[in-house]
């Protein structure tokens, strides 16, 4: 075959358009073939997308329907009282402080007074503070507003006058309860709403009595680490709780202590190795016990939202503390039959015992373990001091003793120290109360 017969341009009438056409048909084959398979792809793609779509879609559903079956769609927020207005005919209590999170109107929420006790209610009105006035909301988030809660005064034995004192806690976060797995999640409301005011509240004694007498009454979330092929007498892991030192000084541990798994769950960088770390719950009781020992700082949830440190000096004396209500120590608990001088008798008149009667009634109302309460007068070799006596259950008197000196402490002037006794441990008082009222009978 010679060159001319392999040259198209050659070719001449039908045999050349033969050739063209058939050359055209060949490219438009490829072309039409490239084109389906893009287009396959692309509906491939498209598919898949749609199908992501709804997949998403359906999840969001899904957690959108978590989340509206939660009480308040699982808004999280706190309020702690700088002022409050209360209405005893109207059943309403307006509670003045800076909202952190948001709150809506309708919301069910929850009262933590200072004594320890968690009325339940819910949000009336909102009105927000616009820098002169307050003006009405629907909700509000991250302001300072004026939040108007139910409350049925008759029912919960409060007055006006004392059912929302200065630095209690207006939340939507529940008192700790038992979930379906029979764990009881760990929660610290009042402890978190005030801490949300830390930066500005930490030089106000009052404050910081609240403050340091949730930490000792409080439980905590403190991650740890397996250690490596060893296990206690028990047989079970060992764990090794997880510090961190500071930068300013490499020597110095502190221990991180956690209000609950949203505080914690900040800590990211804790989450993101291969080794996830385990979640110790602990008492600050508990914790006390080698804190004191080893004497580092703590910090409470360290990544936030709002952290609060204590250096060592200060959380040793919260050891003390929290080691004397453990064992029962004589500043918690007075036996008196040891045989020492002692006279009892009725307090004397005046502003500073009422108060201190007051708070003692207040907090007896929102305990369940006390079924009597009695204020009396006592002079003990020499020592002045109120005597509280207690009709309440032995083993659980360490607990009450350290919640009842944080409410009294504030009233304490003249008369310098309290001292507690359980009825069943202070014959005397039988006769007494059986010629004077008990101050509280529950």
């Amino acid at each position: 075959m010679s060159d001319k017969d392999n040259n198209i341009f050659d070719l001449e009438g039908d045999a050349l358009d033969e050739a063209l056409m058939a050359a055209i048909e060949e490219t438009e084959e490829e072309e039409r073939a490239q084109r389906e398979l893009k287009a396959k792809e692309n509906q491939e793609r498209a598919e898949q997308a749609r199908i992501t779509a709804i997949e998403q879609e359906e999840k969001k559903a899904r957690i959108e329907q978590l989340r509206k079956s939660l009480p308040n769609e699982g808004r999280r927020y706190f309020l702690m009282a700088e002022e409050s207005e209360c209405d005893d005919s109207k059943n309403e209590a307006a509670v003045i402080g800076i909202v952190y999170g948001t709150c809506k109107k309708d919301d069910e929420v929850y009262l933590y007074r200072n004594d320890g006790k968690a009325v339940v209610s819910k949000v009336i009105s909102i009105d927000i503070f616009n820098g002169q006035v307050f003006e009405p909301a629907d909700e509000v988030s991250q302001k300072k507003a004026r939040v108007t809660i139910a409350l049925d005064y008759e029912k919960t034995g409060l007055t006006k006058d004392n059912a929302v004192p200065k630095f209690a806690v207006v939340t939507s976060v529940r008192p700790p309860v038992k979930g379906a797995d029979g764990k009881t999640a760990i929660e610290n409301p009042s402890l978190s709403g005030l801490m949300f005011r830390y930066p500005e509240f930490n030089k106000d004694k009052e404050y910081l009595n609240h403050l340091t007498t949730n930490i000792v009454n409080g439980r905590f979330l403190i991650p740890a680490m397996n250690r490596e092929g060893e296990t206690g007498a028990d047989g079970k892991r060992k764990l090794q709780l997880i510090m961190f030192t500071r930068k300013d000084d490499p020597n110095k541990r502190i221990l991180p202590l956690f209000t609950d798994m949203q505080a914690l769950y900040l800590w990211r960088k804790l989450f993101e190795g291969d080794k996830k770390p385990s979640i110790v719950v602990m008492g600050f009781l508990e914790a006390a016990k080698f804190i004191e020992k080893d004497g580092f700082d703590i910090a409470l949830n360290p990544s936030g939202p709002v952290s609060v440190g204590l250096p060592s000096k200060a959380v040793t004396e919260l050891a003390k503390l929290a080691q004397k209500i453990a064992s029962g120590a004589k500043v918690n608990k007075e036996v008196i039959n040891d045989g020492s001088k002692v006279v009892v008798g009725a307090p004397r008149p005046g502003e500073e015992t009422d108060n201190v009667r007051s708070a003692l009634v207040n907090y007896c109302r929102g305990s369940k373990e006390i079924r009597k309460a009695g204020l009396m007068y006592m002079i003990r070799d020499g020592k002045v001091s109120y005597l509280i006596v207690l009709d309440a259950p032995k083993g659980k008197e360490s607990v009450i003793y350290a919640g009842l000196l944080a409410v009294l402490k504030p009233h304490l002037n003249a008369v310098k120290k309290v001292d507690f006794s359980l009825l069943s441990e202070a014959p005397f008082a039988k006769d007494y109360f059986s010629k004077m009222k008990w101050d509280y009978q529950g």
